[in-house]
């Protein structure tokens, strides 16, 4: 069994339409998502029936989706580590393949791309900050903690990742357990982890799960296998899938911003033509189609109008 999990709440739940919505358009490959939730579910969702550890229902084209609510009060980033845990080791153990997306997340490229590319290793996305020399003195200071811990470099690495997709398998899943070490190596120096950060990238720590997932790649014995920032739409090259960083898709206001010198994303763009589907269909027909003019329209427009 091929597992996606990804988590969610309050209105990142149009995020996680768009998100399953693009993964059936690009075939699947997985049998079943996990999501992890908290507080209300939207009312949206089709009808959900009780399952073996929370709610689930079925799409029109057959894919599974349980709801399983997140047992954690940290800031929803900084609990993913031990969901995914959760997930490899009492969810669903016996899964060949696990696949973690960001609920904001639109997927661009055949599934079973992925498939492909866990079976190498970690499959890994490079930040849009994707230079981080292996003497940064910030990850010198990683290792020393690591060290102190009885952990050593395994992994000289000049890269930074990010946490929002992930891919590994039952051979690979020890690396959930050295994500997991890691976070405790650092959440003491992260601050207050209801927050998505609180430093600046000059502390030791400035997003603990995000960091933590770096040194785990520092720390592993399990092969990794990293695509660089293109593989998240962050620059030009292999998009396999589109992650809008800042202001999500769904909250930004188009047309004031427009003129305050910020055109639409292609990622904005992405989203609305995604965020109904074969599988969900969360906003009005109309709505969408609004969007989507208006958004082609100030994409077009912003190749000629700059603020100043």
């Amino acid at each position: 069994m091929k597992i996606l999990t990804t988590l969610a709440e309050r209105d990142y739940f149009l995020g996680l339409a768009a998100l399953l919505n693009s993964v059936v358009a690009q075939g699947t490959h997985i049998d079943k998502v996990i999501v992890g939730y908290r507080e209300a579910l939207p009312d949206w969702l089709p009808p959900l029936q009780n399952s073996q550890h929370g709610k689930s229902f079925s799409t029109p084209s057959g894919l599974q989706v349980e709801l399983v609510e997140l047992n954690g009060s940290l800031h929803m980033v900084h609990e993913k580590p031990k969901w995914f845990l959760h997930v490899t080791e009492t969810l669903a153990p016996d899964a060949s393949e696990y696949y973690f997306f960001d609920s904001d997340i639109v997927v661009n490229s055949r599934m079973s791309f992925y498939g492909e590319w866990a079976r190498q290793g970690i499959a890994l996305c490079g930040d849009v900050n994707f230079h981080f020399h292996r003497y940064h003195p910030i990850r010198k200071q990683w290792a020393a903690i690591a060290r102190a811990q009885g952990r050593e470099v395994v992994n000289e690495l000049d890269e930074y990742y990010n946490s929002g997709f992930l891919g590994w398998t039952r051979e690979t899943k020890q690396f959930i357990h050295d994500w997991n070490d890691a976070f405790a190596m650092l959440s003491p120096h992260s601050g207050d982890m209801n927050q998505f950060r609180v430093f600046d990238r000059t502390a030791v720590v400035l997003s603990t799960n995000q960091d933590s997932l770096n040194l785990a790649a520092m720390i592993t014995e399990q092969p990794i296998s990293p695509i660089g920032p293109e593989a998240m739409g962050f620059i030009y090259g292999l998009r396999l899938m589109h992650h809008p960083i800042g202001p999500k898709p769904w909250t930004r206001n188009f047309i004031p911003e427009f003129f305050a010198g910020r055109p639409p994303r292609e990622a904005d763009l992405i989203f609305w033509q995604h965020v109904n589907g074969s599988e969900l269909q969360p906003v009005s027909a109309g709505k969408v189609q609004w969007m989507e003019a208006q958004l082609k329209m100030l994409r077009f427009g912003g190749r000629f109008y700059k603020s100043i």
